[in-house]
């Protein structure tokens, strides 16, 4: 019989909430999920299998986790605006399909960080009857993560926070604005990958 990598398959329970409270000052959005991977496929080198790469549904995994956003406007405070958003995740194998040691049960997911999250506070007023301004200034946070499930490919994708600053005038039918991005000179990582014993960015 030919060898054959059956089609994965995710299962996703969901619960979720849209809420406004404090007089419509506050706003919570969010939602809780957990997710079941079956026969993940994934490509391993082995050689106490075979020397050559090869497909397999290597594992079965779960992820739980919880993400939202939140924006907050104070009446006290007339133009300021606090917004943010986050993740948090727990990934895991819970079972390893193929005979290898290159897949652990327990271990992470790719590319799933635990946590990531972003603020953003904004600030306008008026200038005159016709010219409005705003400040703001963001930062955004990204936790640390690994590029692979394979032990051997497995390569670490380091945590990292940038921050923006913005200030703006607009009048009627124009507008001018002055930002910074990534003020601190940082360096996200967004991927990454470990092949053949090189490191790739």
């Amino acid at each position: 019989m030919p060898f054959a990598v059956d089609t994965d398959e995710v299962t996703n329970y969901e619960l979720g909430w849209k809420t406004q409270l404090f007089d419509n000052q506050l706003q919570l959005n969010g939602n809780a999920f957990f997710v079941e991977i079956e026969r993940l496929q994934t490509t391993i080198f082995d050689p106490s299998i075979t020397n050559l790469f090869f497909s397999d549904n290597a594992a079965n995994a779960e992820i739980l986790g919880v993400e939202g956003d939140v924006i907050f406007a104070p009446y006290s405070i007339e133009g300021l605006t606090l917004a943010g958003a986050f993740s948090v995740l727990d990934t895991e194998v819970k079972e390893v399909l193929t005979p290898t040691n290159d897949v652990i049960a327990g271990s992470e997911l790719a590319f799933a960080p635990t946590f990531q999250g972003n603020v953003r506070a904004r600030y306008e007023w008026s200038l005159s009857p016709d010219l409005r301004a705003h400040l703001q200034s963001q930062v955004v946070y990204s936790g640390s993560s690994y590029s692979d499930i394979i032990e051997i490919n497995k390569a670490k994708v380091n945590a990292w926070t940038t921050v923006s600053a913005s200030f703006g005038v607009a009048g009627e039918k124009w507008s001018m604005e002055i930002f910074g991005e990534n003020l601190g000179n940082t360096y996200g990582e967004l991927a990454n990958n470990f092949v053949n014993d090189i490191l790739f960015f």
